[in-house]
């Protein structure tokens, strides 16, 4: 996840959004100055719904989003790629969520792909071991999923467990990584 410990200047700079494509199905991701405040799948094979999208990101983010008229093609690109391959260098804002959350998704970018974590697992990495459950309140907030790959992070008892989008949806992009639950 580019510069982590980073925080994006955002005064006077608009939201804005573009269309992507994921291993997961098309995806809206919205941006402002360079940085990638928010991800949202479209479930299901359903048609892309902007209207949905805006108020994910009012709901979710606490800002409005506009169509971007005219996406800068090396972010889409670096979006695209890091989308299709699973890296996680792309920068992301998550100054919409608390420090604790915030440190959870910055050690969720840092599993590799193809490996998991459990919710306990990565609540030791960020030294609060008996916070299994508000990990998985971070994973559920997660405003960047796939780029902040939340579906890495699976619980002890075993299975893929939930996932925002469905958890066949979870189980398929793990398989699509190599990974076998």
């Amino acid at each position: 996840m580019g510069a982590p410990d980073s925080v994006p200047e955002k005064a006077g700079q608009p939201h804005l959004w573009f269309l992507a494509n994921s291993p997961a199905g098309p995806v809206f991701v919205a941006h402002s100055n360079g940085w990638v405040s928010g991800l949202q799948i479209t479930p299901g094979g359903r048609e892309p719904d902007p209207g949905r999208f805006v108020d994910y990101m009012l709901d979710e983010v606490g800002t409005d989003v506009e169509p971007d008229p005219d996406p800068d093609p090396k972010l889409v690109a670096r979006v695209s790629e890091a989308l299709a391959t699973g890296r996680t260098d792309v920068p992301v804002d998550l100054s919409s969520r608390s420090p604790f959350h915030q440190e959870v998704l910055r050690a969720t970018a840092r599993i590799p792909r193809g490996e998991v974590r459990t919710y306990g697992e990565l609540a030791a990495v960020v030294g609060r071991p008996r916070a299994a459950r508000a990990v998985g309140t971070a994973m559920a907030r997660n405003p960047v999923p796939l780029l902040v790959p939340c579906h890495r992070v699976v619980p002890s008892s075993g299975g893929v467990g939930n996932y925002g989008f469905s958890s066949d949806l979870k189980a398929k992009l793990l398989a699509n990584e190599g990974v076998a639950l």
